[in-house]
């Protein structure tokens, strides 16, 4: 159970960094979107039909393996469209969704699961991605001419020169995935151990926490608050940090429950790790190559976090607790550097600037 998440995050994270080091597949991303969706789908089958949980994690490895690239190649395609719909719009329609389904799919999952059982929930995952891969075939044949023709530069830029060149943003994003996978499998833990809840039951605790912080962070892009992240981040670490402390105490089942909503508030804060993705600063590298190593970086965290939760679990209770909470102390140290830099800023001006005049016309 501990290796489902990691067999699905750590490869995929692998295979968008790795789009970074490949010229070709920044300058031509659709091909590889369509890949990644067809491929997506075909896993779904073939994930449907295994008999052994051996089987069943080495095809959700080389699946998503294969798919890594599906966030990265998204994310570029969305910069590069003209018309009304300006990137930076585009940009956060798809953040939007992906931390809509980040909220939504752990709980939707554990009731379809109880109801639907796992077999039909992927068959069900792979009919939507074929779906989605012959709507983009036909949307993409159909506009091909209204696309954005000019290829970008890619530079030869050494990847691992442009990861050393923002280390700083980049450790922030992978302690966020850390720190977020992290504390969803320390829930898990926490009601099926406190409560005795099973796997439908829980879903109700996990939409809870995500729900508040969801409608949060879309408040916070609805009036441009993303930018001033750093003056209420820091509240959200303590509201984080003491609600994870007080849920150590043998509350009843709804007083955790309103916990959970008051700590999703805080929890959100710390969600502007996308910033650090789609806005890092980096002179003379196209975005894409910024794009796709964020991506895989912040799903490294992704992977890691339930790989690392569920060692801690098996040792001590109150030793998860530290682990979260020094994460937190980390990343609020490092997100003083990161919301200092000026380019930063300048380039968040621009990008908001374009997304005015956008709207306007």
């Amino acid at each position: 159970m501990g290796l489902a998440i990691p067999a699905f995050a750590i490869p995929f994270s692998i295979a968008a960094a790795a789009m970074a080091f490949f010229p070709s597949a920044i300058i031509k991303p659709g091909k590889w979107f369509a890949f990644s969706l067809a491929v997506m789908s075909i896993g779904s089958f073939l994930l449907s039909t295994v008999q052994s949980a051996e089987v069943f994690l080495l095809t959700r490895a080389l699946t998503r393996l294969a798919t890594g690239v599906l966030l990265p190649a998204a994310l570029i395609i969305a910069t590069r469209s003209v018309g009304k719909r300006a990137s930076f719009t585009n940009l956060a329609v798809i953040i939007f969704f992906l931390a809509t389904g980040m909220t939504f799919a752990p709980s939707t999952g554990g009731w379809l699961n109880d109801v639907l059982g796992w077999r039909f929930l992927y068959q069900g995952i792979g009919i939507i991605a074929m779906l989605l891969w012959l709507s983009y075939l036909f949307i993409n044949n159909k506009n091909q001419q209204a696309l954005h023709q000019q290829q970008p530069i890619v530079k030869t830029t050494s990847g691992l020169h442009i990861i050393w060149a923002g280390r700083g943003i980049y450790t922030f994003v992978y302690l966020s995935g850390v720190f977020h996978s992290g504390v969803f499998v320390w829930i898990i833990y926490y009601f099926s151990t406190q409560y005795q809840l099973d796997e439908f039951q829980i879903a109700p605790p996990l939409l809870i926490f995500g729900f508040p912080g969801l409608t949060i962070t879309m408040l916070m892009f609805r009036y441009h608050l993303d930018g001033k992240v750093i003056k209420i981040l820091y509240s959200g670490f303590i509201l984080t940090i003491a609600g994870l402390f007080v849920m150590t105490a043998n509350l009843p089942l709804w007083m955790a429950e309103w916990l959970l909503a008051i700590m999703s508030v805080g929890y959100c804060f710390s969600q502007p790790l996308f910033i650090g993705i789609l806005k890092l600063p980096l002179a003379g590298v196209y975005a894409g190559r910024l794009i796709a190593i964020g991506s895989g970086i912040l799903f490294a965290g992704y992977g890691t976090g339930p790989l690392l939760m569920t060692m801690l679990l098996a040792t001590n209770k109150a030793v998860p607790i530290v682990f979260l909470v020094l994460l937190i102390l980390i990343m609020a140290t490092l997100s003083r550097r990161i919301w200092n830099i000026p380019e930063l800023h300048k380039r968040h001006y621009m990008l908001l600037r374009k997304w005015q005049r956008s709207k306007i016309y």
